[in-house]
């Protein structure tokens, strides 16, 4: 029998104790009788009655291709009493991934349609005063809604509320400690403040919340690294940016930061005395995809050909 990794993280509101005495009946009596307690997931560990929540810290677990599909079928039941939130459902083979599952809300319920409609707008770039309207009559319906603190905070990071997008990644930080994106938005805002010390806290933030399969646990590796040679952790930044060249997941929208961390990584190489690192990550830059926000072309030449005129042999 085949055994994986399964790696499952999120939360789910359900907003009312009607709909959470549901979930939770629903989830013990299809956990017994129709899965014969064969998931992945006990309800007495993950439902939290106080807060009228399923809460799933990152969780890495061994599963065989039964428990993969009950805990899945019984999750997507679950989602349909939510009201908030999300759950991201992984499973590996040796370290690839072979599937991604994100549940979301997806109801007649009018917060939920709220939601998503006001996501669509955020998502246009001459909507930002529309969608923080429709962000705010969300969290006005229901107060505990991470996802629409975060998407508002966004916007507001984009037209430059600083403040505004601040207030709105921390509250949403405050409802969920477990969703990467808010503490991505807040390090960006802190770092656009010259709080750099903060900026690196909220980035290390993010890698504990989601995993190298993710676009944002590298985002964010590439902002701790900027983070570190702001305040002075050159050798910090030089194992981040390292592992960022060396990472195996594909994920075709980081190739655009390959240039400009390659060519960063070089420098710190040089300084560090190894020039043979150096000269590699200089190379590597070279062929990278171009971005505007990296050096030209002529730039980084110039820096491979003064490494090799001052290291002959490399």
């Amino acid at each position: 029998m085949s055994e994986y990794k399964v790696i499952i993280a999120g939360q789910l509101e359900f907003g009312s104790e009607r709909a959470y005495n549901q979930v939770m009946e629903q989830y013990a009596h299809r956990m017994e009788n129709y899965y014969k307690n064969d998931i992945l997931l006990k309800p007495e560990v993950i439902f939290k009655e106080d807060e009228m929540t399923l809460d799933v810290p990152r969780t890495v677990l061994p599963s065989t291709e039964r428990l993969w599909l009950n805990t899945l079928n019984l999750l997507e039941r679950v989602v349909t009493f939510s009201i908030a939130g999300s759950l991201n459902l992984w499973r590996l083979d040796a370290g690839v991934m072979i599937d991604h599952y994100k549940l979301e809300p997806k109801s007649d319920r009018t917060t939920v349609q709220l939601f998503n409609r006001g996501r669509e707008l955020v998502d246009q770039q001459d909507n930002e005063e529309e969608a923080l309207k429709m962000m705010t009559r969300v969290v006005s319906r229901f107060e505990r809604h991470a996802q629409a603190y975060e998407r508002r905070g966004f916007v507001n990071y984009r037209l430059g509320n600083d403040d505004d997008a601040h207030y709105d990644y921390s509250k949403s930080i405050s409802i969920n400690p477990l969703m990467p994106e808010s503490y991505y938005g807040r390090g960006l805002v802190n770092a656009r403040r010259g709080d750099m010390t903060k900026a690196a806290d909220d980035f290390e933030a993010v890698t504990r919340n989601s995993i190298p399969h993710q676009a944002i646990y590298w985002m964010a590796q590439v902002a701790l690294g900027d983070a570190y040679l702001a305040i002075g952790r050159p050798n910090d930044a030089m194992r981040i940016f390292s592992m960022f060249t060396k990472r195996k997941q594909r994920i075709a929208s980081l190739d655009r930061y390959d240039r400009r961390v390659g060519y960063q990584l070089g420098q710190l190489y040089q300084k560090a005395g190894r020039p043979n690192d150096a000269a590699r990550a200089f190379e590597a830059s070279l062929t990278a995809p171009k971005d505007p926000k990296a050096p030209k072309q002529e730039q980084i030449e110039e820096a491979l050909q003064g490494l090799r005129a001052a290291s002959p042999g490399v």
